[in-house]
């Protein structure tokens, strides 16, 4: 946190402010380390809530171009799987064994219920449909957001730099 303030802050204005601040942070030489071992309990907001996020979790995958492309390489492939309606099991299966693969890591066992892999197939279809809505609201103008839009879901690593190197890191940011 500290590299982040010595650099004048991190944007206020992009959606993913978590992956902001550890670009800021990395950008700056600080060392980013993960916690894979430190779990924090989450409680499910109301549906209705629920439902308004979806799309700008989506839109943070704007954030990590490898991880968009994927996202959004799940619609077309899915319909095209239409065709031969046997392979959303395969599908299905595939999703489940990433997904506890994931539950099994630095002790997520002893955290999450065997159960939760299995609602890797219903979150795999729904972000293959708001990919590509989120997608939609980066066109038109960015997502909306407490009352206005934001454009972007956060800063590359090569334009944090670029500022490094401009000797103005923060300068033209808003500041958090």
């Amino acid at each position: 946190m500290r590299r982040a303030l010595a650099a004048g802050g991190y944007r206020g204005d992009v959606l993913f402010e978590n992956l902001e601040l550890l670009r800021t942070v990395a950008a700056r030489g600080g060392t980013v380390e993960r916690a894979k071992d430190l779990f924090v309990e989450r409680r499910p907001p109301s549906a209705r809530h629920f439902r308004s996020q979806r799309v700008r979790q989506a839109y943070d995958s704007q954030a990590q171009p490898w991880r968009l492309a994927a996202e959004l390489a799940l619609l077309p492939a899915l319909l095209l799987q239409a065709r031969a309606p046997g392979g959303y099991l395969v599908w299905a299966a595939a999703a489940v064994m990433v997904a506890e693969r994931g539950r099994r890591v630095a002790g997520g066992r002893q955290v999450f219920a065997p159960t939760v892999a299995l609602w890797a197939p219903a979150w795999v279809a729904e972000r293959a449909i708001t990919a590509w809505v989120a997608l939609a609201w980066r066109a038109a103008g960015g997502v909306p957001y407490a009352g206005g839009r934001l454009r972007h879901a956060a800063s590359s690593m090569r334009a944090l730099r670029r500022a490094e190197h401009r000797g103005t890191p923060g300068a033209d940011r808003p500041i958090c």
